[in-house]
C-alpha cells in the first residue's frame, strides 16, 4: 500500500470526524496523516532521484558525473505582505495534502472572503453549510439568503456582505478588523480542525 493511499485514507477519516465533531479523533488521524504526508514526499524526492541515476546509467561513457540528487520540496514561505490581515493555513499539518496558504488581501474583508473561498476548495462545500449555523454579532457568518438574514431591522438595510465565488454562499463582513480576526478563528474551531494549522494575525 502507498503512503498516497493512506494518505488518502486518513483523509476520509479526518473527514468524517469532522463531520461529528469528533476533536480527539482529528487530532489523532492528523497526526498519522502528517507523518504519511513526510513520507511520500521522500518517496516521491527518492524515486525522482532513481529515475535520473537511471538515465545517468544509459548515459554515453564519457559523461564522468552524476545529476546533483533532487532536494526535497521546500516548505512554503508566505509571499509579501499586502493587507492588514495575514491568515496562513497549514493543510499538511491538518493531515490533508494541499500546500500551506497564506492569505492576505488589502482589505480585511477580502481576506475574510478569501478564506472561506480557501475552506470551501479545501473541505468542500459542507464546511460552509456548516458554517452558516455560527452566530456572530450580526447574525450567521454565512448566508444563502442574505436579505433576510443579514437584514439590519432598525434601518431596513443589509448589512455589509459578500459572496464566497463559485458557492451559493454569502460572508457577513460587516465587522471590524479585530472581531474578523475572532470569527476566523470561531470558523476554525466550529469545523474541528486542528489548533496548530491555522495563523491569524494583524500586520498592520
Amino acid at each position: 500500500m502507498t503512503p498516497e493511499t493512506l494518505l488518502q485514507k486518513a483523509m476520509d477519516r479526518i473527514q468524517a470526524a469532522s463531520r461529528r465533531a469528533d476533536v480527539a479523533e482529528i487530532d489523532r488521524m492528523s497526526r498519522i496523516a502528517k507523518r504519511l504526508n513526510e513520507i511520500a514526499l521522500h518517496v516521491n524526492a527518492l524515486n525522482a532521484e532513481l529515475i535520473e541515476l537511471g538515465s545517468a546509467l544509459d548515459a554515453p561513457v564519457n559523461s564522468d558525473h552524476l545529476p546533483a540528487p533532487n532536494p526535497l520540496p521546500i516548505r512554503f514561505e508566505a509571499p509579501a505582505r499586502r493587507g492588514e490581515v495575514e491568515i496562513i493555513v497549514d493543510w499538511p499539518a491538518c493531515g490533508l495534502p494541499r500546500p500551506r496558504v497564506a492569505v492576505s488581501e488589502p482589505k480585511a474583508s477580502d481576506t475574510l472572503v478569501a478564506f472561506i473561498s480557501e475552506l470551501n476548495a479545501a473541505l468542500g462545500p459542507d464546511s460552509l453549510r456548516k458554517l452558516t449555523q455560527l452566530k456572530v454579532s450580526r447574525g450567521p457568518l454565512l448566508s444563502e439568503n442574505p436579505a433576510a438574514d443579514f437584514l439590519n431591522s432598525k434601518r431596513g438595510t443589509q448589512y455589509a456582505h459578500q459572496q464566497v465565488p463559485g458557492t451559493p454562499f454569502f460572508v457577513l463582513t460587516h465587522s471590524s478588523t479585530n472581531e474578523k480576526l475572532e470569527v476566523i478563528g470561531e470558523a476554525w474551531r466550529a469545523l474541528g480542525l486542528p489548533h496548530g494549522g491555522l495563523s491569524v494575525k494583524r500586520v498592520a
